[in-house]
């Protein structure tokens, strides 16, 4: 029998749109056709440079109305104990290959999903890490693993895990994880 998922809360449409990349292709559709009557209208440069900031201020816009949806996404994560983070195993010898998903904390141990890709569903079994302990102070994570996100090594009963996640999300680890004691 297949074990359950982790469950974090779903994302909404306009989350998906972002994810798939919809919002920047249509832009460029959009201001490609208006390029030519605008260049027409007041010239080559003007034009360009008048294309470019306002696609700059629409993709920001899609990003300010984007943000409190995620924030209640992960808030109602929190509320569960939930996060999405990356980890691997400390000093592997894939140094690049992190395993995206989400983590769940809870007194005494740690669940840990996989996803598939950056933003797809979660897949394969739960790995189970008992009494993680931090080990090490948080340090800045590689921006092409977790963008603003820090990484904190934790001993584990299956050895050392990197892992990197949200300041946040690290800060829930540890109130979760040293409730039991």
């Amino acid at each position: 029998m297949r074990q359950q998922d982790l469950a974090p809360a779903p994302r909404g449409w306009l989350e998906k749109a972002d994810d798939s990349n919809i919002g920047p292709f249509l832009l460029l559709a959009v201001l490609a056709a208006v390029f030519r009557p605008l260049q027409e209208a007041i010239g080559f440069w003007p034009a360009l440079a008048l294309i470019v900031l306002s696609g700059l201020a629409l993709l920001v816009l899609l990003q300010v109305l984007l943000r409190p949806l995620k924030r209640k996404r992960d808030a109602l994560d929190a509320e569960h104990g939930l996060f999405e983070c990356a980890q691997r195993e400390s000093g592997s010898a894939l140094r690049g290959r992190w395993a995206l998903g989400y983590a769940k904390a809870e007194p005494g141990r740690l669940l840990f999903q996989a996803r598939t890709g950056m933003t797809g569903p979660l897949f394969g079994p739960i790995e189970i890490y008992s009494e993680p302990k931090v080990v090490s102070q948080p340090v800045k994570a590689p921006w092409t693993v977790f963008p603003r996100g820090r990484v904190i090594e934790l001993s584990t009963d299956k050895g050392t895990l990197e892992l990197a996640a949200s300041p946040s999300s690290l800060n829930l680890l540890r109130e979760r994880s040293q409730r039991n004691r």
